[in-house]
């Protein structure tokens, strides 16, 4: 079994980490805080997001956290709308509609289908690099 080392323990990295330990790989996800737990604020996921998180196997828990409903778009810092639409038509476009979660409801669903990868808080940012001659420091 080959290893993977993904370096973050955010949605990104826990989604990789996801992946790869569904495609088989050992995985261990280095982080620089203490503890693995959720955090954070709402956030959008676009359709493109919400198909990667399908594809991952996670689906229907994301439903179970869904918010799509109604009026939906982007707006500037000043709030301006930039693109506005509703639900179904974003759904028709993209096949799959964007939600609206609490960030660390998103961890904590991807770190519940996380069954065999090694979570490793604490890490210093330190990374040692395997040479021919053995191991260096690298970071």
């Amino acid at each position: 079994m080959s290893t993977a080392i993904v370096v973050g323990g955010g949605i990104g990295g826990l989604s990789a980490a996801l992946g790869l330990e569904r495609a088989g790989r050992r995985v261990t996800v280095l982080e620089r805080a203490a503890q693995f737990r959720p955090v954070g604020a709402g956030q959008r996921l676009a359709p493109n997001a919400v198909r990667a998180l399908n594809w991952l196997g996670l689906a229907e828990q994301l439903r179970s956290l869904d918010t799509a409903q109604g009026a939906t778009g982007i707006r500037t810092a000043s709030g301006k709308w930039l693109l506005r639409g509703d639900v179904t038509e974003v759904v028709r476009r993209f096949g799959v509609p964007g939600y609206l979660l609490h960030r660390a409801d998103a961890h904590a669903m991807l770190i519940g289908a996380l069954r065999q990868t090694n979570l490793r808080g604490s890490h210093n940012g330190a990374a040692h690099c395997r040479s021919r001659s053995g191991t260096a420091s690298c970071g």
